[in-house]
């Protein structure tokens, strides 16, 4: 069995030579790129051809961290820790202001 193409980790640059490569033009991965970082899955992207969703469902891995705690505090402050698919952990911290928000991701 071929590796699974780790598609969730490219930039729009990388979608593209990626799309290329299977023979899909390339305005394709602006599309494919907002789809995969809104949380949607492959059935959802709704301006995608259903074969190339097919072929992605089938060729490429998408990895996606699982909450493994989430505490939120009285200020709104939400802390996260992740688990990762090998096990490992990640720390999150989303702050909440006024005029929008910030994000800390921790490792070690």
């Amino acid at each position: 069995m071929a590796e699974l193409f780790d598609i969730l980790s490219c930039n729009i640059s990388e979608l593209e030579e990626y799309l290329i490569s299977i023979n899909e033009p390339k305005y394709r991965a602006k599309q494919l790129f907002s789809w995969l970082h809104s949380g949607r899955t492959f059935d959802g992207m709704t301006n995608i051809p259903k074969k190339l969703r097919e072929y992605l469902k089938e060729n490429t891995l998408v990895r996606i961290p699982e909450i493994e705690e989430k505490y939120i505090s009285c200020d709104g402050t939400v802390k996260y820790l992740f688990r990762l698919e090998d096990g490992e952990h990640v720390e999150g911290v989303r702050m909440a202001y006024k005029r929008g928000g910030s994000l800390c991701i921790s490792t070690q």
